[in-house]
């Protein structure tokens, strides 16, 4: 039964973290956690909750999928980081608008003693046909700002869409 709690409190905040500041649907947080994969492990002794081979988590509309995800928390039981590696690491969720946001990446991390999440790995974030694109994608949950960049392997640039009847106006 432990080993059953231990890993919806990991895929709760993983869940949560991916859309935190994106106003997602709040339904979302409401939904069952789902989580499948080819296999599964917890290390209670090592605060560790792997799943490998395949993995998909849903919870409302948000759906993650996954090559293997590692979910590690501190000695504290807080959530510690969140490693997302896949061929690619896929992210989907409707927004309470009814757009839909996804992204994908070769990883995902979310940090928590930076509160940032990163993909990287011909990252790209989209929403409608406005989209991102770059090696590296970063953002900052609490100070709301992104940052994008990309090595001279993969060209050098940042490449972005802005379509401006999809960017909201506040006035």
């Amino acid at each position: 039964m432990q080993h059953i709690n231990l890993k919806s409190l990991f895929c709760s905040a993983f869940c949560l973290c991916l859309a935190h500041n994106a106003i997602a649907l709040e339904s979302d947080y409401k939904q069952p956690i789902n989580i499948s994969s080819q296999e599964q492990i917890a290390d209670l002794n090592s605060n560790l909750a792997k799943f490998i081979g395949n993995v998909i988590i849903t919870q409302g509309s948000i759906e993650i999928k996954a090559d293997n995800v590692t979910i590690k928390r501190n000695n504290k039981g807080k959530l510690d980081s969140v490693i997302a590696n896949g061929n690619p690491v896929s992210f989907k969720q409707t927004l309470d608008d009814g757009k839909k946001i996804s992204s994908r990446s070769s990883k995902l991390e979310y940090i928590t003693a930076k509160n940032v999440i990163v993909i990287s790995g011909k990252a790209l974030i989209q929403q409608g046909e406005s989209k991102l694109s770059g090696d590296r994608i970063e953002y900052n949950l609490n100070t709301r700002t992104m940052k994008a960049n990309t090595s001279a392997v993969q060209g050098g640039r940042v490449n972005s869409t802005f379509i401006p009847s999809e960017v909201k106006n506040d006035k």
